[in-house]
Order: C-alpha cells, then structure tokens, then sequence
C-alpha cells in the first residue's frame, strides 16, 4: 500500500469518526469508498484517547481540580465524536419500548429522545467519569483512555465482520469485512495498551471480548434483524466502559 493510500485512508476514518473537518485540510477523493478506512479505526481511537489524556493533563498542569479536568475532557471528547457511538446507545434503549419490530424501528427512526435514552446516557456518562476518576496516576489515566478508546473503534471491525447488516442499515451498509490478518493486527494494536495493566487485565479483557461478542451475534443483533449503526455504537460504549472497568480496577 502506497503512503498516500494509507493517508487517504486514515483520513476516511477520522471523517466516519470523528467531526473533525479533515476533508477541508487534505484533499480527498470523494468517491472513495467508506470502507478503505476500517482498518485504522483502533488507530483513531488510540488517537481520541490520548488527546483526551492531554486535555485532562493541560487543565491539571494549570490548576484545575481534577475532577473538573475529567469533566471538560468528556465533554470536549463528545463535540470530537458527534456523539455518534451516544446516540446509537440513546435509540437502542429508546427502542425497548417498543412491542413489536416495527413500532421499534419507528422509534430508532424518531429523532426525539426519549426517558429510557436520556436515563442511559446519563448512566454511562456517570461511569465514565466516575472510572476516570479513580485513576489517580497520570500513565495509568492516559493508557486506560487509549485502550478503552481504541478497544472501542476495534469493536466495529468484529461486529461488521461476524454479523449480518440489518435492511435498515444507513451509514453502516457501506462497512465490509476485513480479513483475519486486519482482525490480527488491529486486535494486537489495540492490547497493546492494556499491557501495563498487568496478565490478569489482559485475561480479563480478552474473556470479556469473546463474552460480549457472542451475546451480541447471539441475542441483541437478531433482536434487531441485523446489524445497524446504533448496534454498533452500543456495542462501542459498553467495550469502553468495561475496558474502563477491568483497568481501573486493575490498576488500582
């Protein structure tokens, strides 16, 4: 792969990403295909993470309480995001409420946000800073925000990989399966971080990694008919606060 492939590609998964406005700084092929960039999802999630690590370090360095810095952090990092991986958290639990598949799918089509999605959000926002909170070391915080970071966007490649699309797919149909030795890599890529946790982290996640994957392919995914785009970002959100559970406790 020739270097500005691997740029061009890059730049197709910071715009699936992120909100950055990469498109304006590089130039970019427009009709390039969405999927080129897959592979380096766990790099633009390593890359989140850090650069929420050094927003917290910034606001600590000039004197800012802690838990405020963390606080600033998560809120900056979701204007980064668009909420994108929030919002499929928000609809899926918004779409509980539905009896049957279709009145579910009406309510994941609705753009208003309802009491179980408000509730969830506020849950996993909690979390969140409650987790980082309780890392008081700066590499344990900044290798914890990575992983969890990176872990998450890899979570996309498995899920796209080992499942089916949902008819109702949008954004997430022009997603493709990669091959095992892109699985590989990017899975060892995203580990990486979790290796100054120590053997029982590592242990901890991959278990949990297999756990969680079969009971999405198994339960949630045919709950849905397929996989969707809020599958996915509830999928993303829940490796992230696990990993941030397993490594805070690990690193505590």
């Amino acid at each position: 792969m020739k270097t500005n492939e691997i740029l061009e590609d890059i730049s197709i998964a910071v715009i699936v990403l992120t909100r950055v406005p990469i498109n304006s700084i590089f130039s970019i092929n427009q009709k390039i295909e969405i999927h080129r960039g897959q592979w380096a999802y766990p790099l633009i999630g390593a890359l989140i993470g850090l650069f929420l690590f050094l927003i917290i370090f910034l606001f600590d360095t000039i004197g800012v309480p802690h838990q405020a810095s963390i606080l600033i952090s998560l809120s900056i990092g979701i204007f980064l995001t668009g909420a994108l991986h929030e919002d499929g958290v928000a609809d899926f639990f918004d779409s509980l409420g539905g009896k049957d598949f279709l009145t579910r799918q009406k309510i994941l089509k609705d753009s208003r946000l309802g009491s179980y999605g408000t509730l969830a959000l506020i849950v996993v926002f909690m979390l969140k800073f409650f987790l980082l909170s309780e890392l008081e070391y700066p590499l344990a915080l900044a290798y914890a925000l990575i992983a969890c970071s990176s872990l998450g966007r890899f979570s996309i490649l498995l899920l796209v990989n080992y499942s089916d699309l949902s008819k109702e797919a949008g954004l997430t149909k022009n997603l493709k399966k990669v091959n095992n030795k892109t699985i590989i890599l990017c899975g060892l890529f995203s580990m990486l971080w979790v290796l100054p946790a120590g053997l029982l982290a590592i242990i901890l996640m991959v278990l949990f990694g297999y756990a969680s994957l079969y009971f999405f392919l198994k339960f949630i995914i045919p709950f849905n008919r397929g996989l969707s785009g809020d599958i996915l970002g509830l999928y993303v959100v829940l490796v992230e606060i696990s990993s941030l559970l397993i490594l805070t406790a690990s690193f505590n």
